[in-house]
């Protein structure tokens, strides 16, 4: 049981890594498929900020919402593989698709491997508040 405590210790880890590249493909996104000028910028931004709110209030484990755990890693990692579709539309399909497939294995890892990670980690940052 320890082993797949370690492994689901790492795979939110990556999980962590793999949400913050998120952001930063839609914002290449926006970048790379925007007008000129402002609208560039704005797409970038945009795409950026509207993929943090919506984790924010929808995916992120402390949002205040009805979703259980399951459900909220089915929608991020949705949201996710849409931002590894962003990375093959702006012109990165390699990217895209190596971005793809550590964004399902990391989620197949925590679904298969180590549903109880998230429990673990919520455990272990309540006991080293005491």
């Amino acid at each position: 049981m320890q082993g797949s405590k370690g492994i689901g210790m790492a795979a939110l880890a990556i999980r962590f890594l793999v949400e913050v590249l998120g952001i930063v493909a839609v914002a290449f996104w926006g970048w790379q498929t925007g007008p000129d000028g402002i609208g560039r910028i704005a797409l970038a931004v945009g795409a950026a900020v509207g993929l943090i709110i919506v984790w924010a209030f929808v995916v992120a484990p402390k949002a205040d919402d009805p979703l259980g755990q399951p459900a909220r890693d089915i929608i991020g990692t949705g949201l996710l593989l849409v931002a590894a579709a962003g990375l093959a539309v702006a012109g990165q399909p390699r990217l895209a698709v190596v971005f793809a497939v550590v964004i399902v294995v990391d989620w197949l890892a925590l679904v298969v491997i180590a549903p109880d990670a998230y429990q673990a980690l919520r455990s272990s940052a309540t006991a080293s508040r005491r």
